[in-house]
């Protein structure tokens, strides 16, 4: 057992001051004033930081200069953490984008090879593709573009342990397909659409929707389109929080809407972390330019943005509370994936996964799973 000490707490609801947290194994055992505080031995001294919940990325496709459809290896994982952890995020789904079925089998092996994914913060793959709209493909590679049939569905069901969630376009998935991937315990989530919002009134299932704004439908006064069944039916959505994917002013209009049911993703490539200024995206070339990753057709290609600074952005550009970024980076993405009763919030009985920020929301230091990693 070890305590954080002299921290201010952010629960998840409010924040108290001078506190002391103190963790056994890869679990909070309690929160307490540190004047009732009974300490074990061993202290870090928080004092002047506060301590967050760790951030949740549901949607990650590479990070640190690594690329997961570029690079199938458990080391691309270990950069992507490495990187994750330095940037606040304790937690995160590596997203796989549209490829050919080889690579798809691959990494779900890869995944399912991994002793203990939940110490290395892994809750799971996010297949992001490839049963999406051509019409929306936005960076995705058209050739693998493809229906998902129902032997494929059952594979993908039977994988279960190591899928979290698959976003798809409901428009061209039947809802005896959902029903097969639901059933086993898969987040659907509807992302690359050009459905119309009857399309999408007529699928049961649905609890998500990707990169909310971003290669979908949009709102209309005639047809509603996927922006207006979002806005309207309120799942749980994901948005990119850089200022390049949604102006800063439709991530406002979008959290006045959605409330808790919106949650922030990076949908990071490669560069996020480092300087780079050109990268892999899967087969085609990338460049980074004030900030945009993106093709040289002018595609957007990703993000270059880690939580931290999205979180940042949220404070500053979007004008939310901090505690209402902190709650966009935590507990709302651990809603969405239905984990909230463990992950998302700093108190008793939940996993030591824990962000310490100064008062201008630096990363100070991260506990990940109850070890301490930066």
């Amino acid at each position: 057992m070890f305590a954080i000490t002299h921290v201010d707490v952010f629960d998840g609801h409010s924040i108290a001051n001078n506190q002391a947290i103190l963790i056994e194994d890869d679990t909070i055992v309690a929160v307490t004033p540190m004047n009732e505080a009974s300490l074990p031995e061993v202290t870090f001294d928080g004092n002047g930081l506060t301590a967050t919940a760790g951030f949740i990325d549901i949607q990650l496709n590479g990070c640190g200069g690594v690329l997961l459809n570029t690079d199938i290896r458990k080391n691309t994982l270990d950069i992507m953490n490495q990187t994750n952890l330095k940037n606040g995020t304790t937690q995160y789904l590596p997203t796989f984008i549209t490829s050919g079925n080889d690579s798809m089998r691959q990494v779900i092996d890869m995944v399912g090879d991994i002793e203990d994914k939940t110490a290395e913060g892994i809750l799971g793959l996010h297949l992001e593709g490839p049963f999406i709209s051509k019409e929306k493909k936005g960076a995705h590679d058209p050739i693998h573009i493809r229906h998902l049939d129902e032997m494929t569905a059952y594979y993908l069901a039977d994988h279960a342990d190591k899928i979290k969630v698959i976003t798809l376009a409901p428009e061209n998935t039947a809802q005896s397909v959902i029903d097969i991937l639901t059933h086993a315990g898969i987040t659907i989530s509807l992302g690359h659409t050009n459905a119309t919002y009857k399309e999408l009134e007529e699928k049961q299932g649905i609890t998500m929707a990707t990169h909310l704004y971003n290669a979908m439908s949009p709102l209309g006064s005639r047809e509603p389109g996927v922006v207006g069944y979002i806005f309207d039916k309120k799942p749980h959505a994901g948005i990119i929080v850089d200022g390049i994917h949604s102006d800063y002013a439709s991530v406002r209009i979008a959290h006045q809407i959605m409330g808790e049911k919106l949650f922030m993703v990076t949908d990071a490539v490669t560069p996020a972390g480092t300087d780079m200024t050109e990268y892999d995206m899967a087969g085609i070339k990338g460049y980074v330019t004030n900030g945009k990753c993106h093709y040289k057709d002018g595609t957007i290609a990703g993000s270059a943005i880690t939580m931290i600074e999205g979180v940042q952005n949220l404070i500053h550009h979007v004008g939310v509370s901090r505690e209402e970024a902190l709650r966009m980076a935590s507990l709302y993405p651990a809603k969405a994936l239905k984990i909230d009763d463990q992950y998302g919030v700093i108190a008793e009985g939940y996993k030591a996964n824990i962000t310490l920020l100064t008062k201008s929301n630096e990363i100070h230091s991260v506990y990940q799973m109850g070890v301490k990693r930066v």
